[in-house]
Formats: C-alpha cells, structure tokens, sequence
C-alpha cells in the first residue's frame, strides 16, 4: 500500500491490515492514507497539514500548551516524549517552544510516519530538533540516547494506560532514569475514578477498544510515581472536561458524510466510558526526587 503515490520508498510507509495498529480504530490504515495522499504534491507541510490525524491525544495543541506550561518549558531544553506515536507532540514543542524532542514509540509504523512528517515538516528546525527512536521503553538503556540523566523533562500523554499493570512501576522507575535529578514529568492519563473495579463489560470495552488492560485508581497510580522515585506529584482531574471534548469529537465525527465504522465505534466508546463516571482523565506533574 503506498500512502504518498509517486514518491520515492523512503517516503512510503505501508501499514499491514493485519497491523496491531489496525485493531484500534484511531490507527485505521485507510485514515492515514486518504490525507497523506492529499499532501503528495506538497514539497512541504505545516504541523495544520496533519493535525486531523496525528494528535492521537485529547485536546489537541491546547493540552499540549498546558502542558508546556506546568512543565515552564524554556528554549533548549531537551524532552523525553514516552509513547510518542506520530511525533506531533515534538514537532509542536519545538515549533513553538524551541525545545528538543526525543520520542520513544514503540509501534513501527508510528515511528516511520513520524519520520517522514519530520523530514517534510516546513520548520527546517524540525529534523534536527525532533526526533522519533522505534524501541521498547522498558528495555531501553539510557546509553542509547547520550547516558542517564540527559532530559529536563519527560512527558507522556494517553500512553501508559496501555501498559500493564505489572510494568507500570518498571516504566516509571525507567523515566526517572533518563530525567535530571529535580527534573520534571507531565502525564496526561486515563484512571479508575472509583475504589472498586470496573464491570465486567467497562473493562473489556477499555481493553478490546482502546487496549488498555489495567486502570488504576488515583491512590494507586501516586504510589507507583512514589515508588520510582518520584514527588511533589500534583494531580490534577481533568474528567469533567474531557467528558466534554470526546463527547463533541464523537459527534463531529458522526456527523461526516465520510466515516470509518471502526473510528466512530472507537470515539463513541471513549465518549460514553468517560461519561459513565468510572473512568476519568487526569494531569499529573511529578519531580525526580531520587
């Protein structure tokens, strides 16, 4: 499958229909195609050419802006972008803030899309100020990106809700390895809002949808931060308001003449979970203390 027809393969990124990507419905193939093929005779393209697909978080430039913000971002800094699926978070950062961006995605083809948006990404600042490492977080040693302790910030945005359960203490415990002593890191995150589980049907909708296969509660996801070493975490519940946005993205997107089955399906289970009031979204912001 060629996304950009004409173009040379470095350029080409071909996603399998038989993909994991390609059980959630915001990684349909045909979704990426459609749109890079419209930008096929662009020599270049701004960060609007391809903000309808890879801002695979909540809230667009806004969060990311809030972001920027609680974390005081300033010129130079470097940023460790966990689970950075198409790199949008650092080619915004950089555009706007004239930070440096290393991202870490797990999911090659994500990695190789953000790639070539990077090397087609009108900033010529953006190749040598963004970039995307296909890798396991967890198993990353931190001699691959410059030695420990290289970034003034981590951030992570809708990524560890797709870790499980078992792993999530060894992920935090892993960032505070790539994170200056005293440095920051900003999560934006899906939780359990409730002590008690989710019903049975909540959590196989969480997991087959938005493969997601453990939800913590606030209590529980501070002691995991608190035990890798992290503090001073300042939780903020963004819930109510993201109730509101994935309810309007839902319908904006229901409203289209054309639509993808899958994507509908993926926005509107988003909408109504949080909506139901077990599961919430939250903003943490949490220093290295050790």
């Amino acid at each position: 499958m060629e996304l950009i027809p004409g173009s040379t393969p470095e350029s080409n990124v071909e996603i399998p229909a038989d993909s994991p990507l390609s059980e959630i419905g915001l990684y349909q193939p045909s979704r990426f195609q459609s749109i890079l093929s419209t930008l096929a005779s662009k020599p270049t393209w701004s960060l609007s050419d391809t903000a309808s697909f890879d801002h695979l978080h909540i809230g667009g430039t806004n969060a990311l802006d809030i972001c920027a913000s609680k974390l005081a971002l300033q010129g130079g800094a470097r940023i460790l972008d966990i689970g950075s699926g198409l790199g949008a978070t650092g080619r915004y950062f950089a555009t706007t803030y004239g930070v440096d961006v290393t991202g870490i995605e797990l999911q090659q083809t994500n990695h190789l899309l953000a790639e070539m948006i990077n090397s087609k990404n009108e900033d010529a600042r953006i190749p040598d100020l963004v970039r995307s490492v296909n890798a396991d977080f967890l198993k990353l040693e931190p001699a691959a990106l410059g030695g420990p302790a290289q970034f003034d910030h981590a951030i992570s945005i809708l990524c560890i809700c797709h870790i499980p359960e078992d792993s999530r203490v060894p992920l935090f415990k892993q960032a505070a390895r790539f994170v200056k002593m005293n440095g920051t890191i900003c999560i934006e995150d899906l939780f359990r809002r409730r002590d008690e589980p989710l019903d049975a049907e909540e959590a196989k909708l969480m997991r087959d949808v938005n493969g997601t296969p453990h939800l913590p509660s606030k209590t529980e996801y501070m002691g995991q931060l608190k035990q890798a070493g992290f503090g001073e975490c300042v939780w903020e519940d963004i819930s109510e308001h993201w109730t509101a946005l994935t309810r309007e993205r839902a319908d904006k997107y229901k409203a289209l003449a054309e639509k993808s089955a899958e994507l509908e399906r993926f926005y509107d289970v988003i909408a109504e979970t949080l909506a139901g009031g077990s599961v919430g979204g939250v903003r943490i912001v949490a220093t290295r203390m050790m």
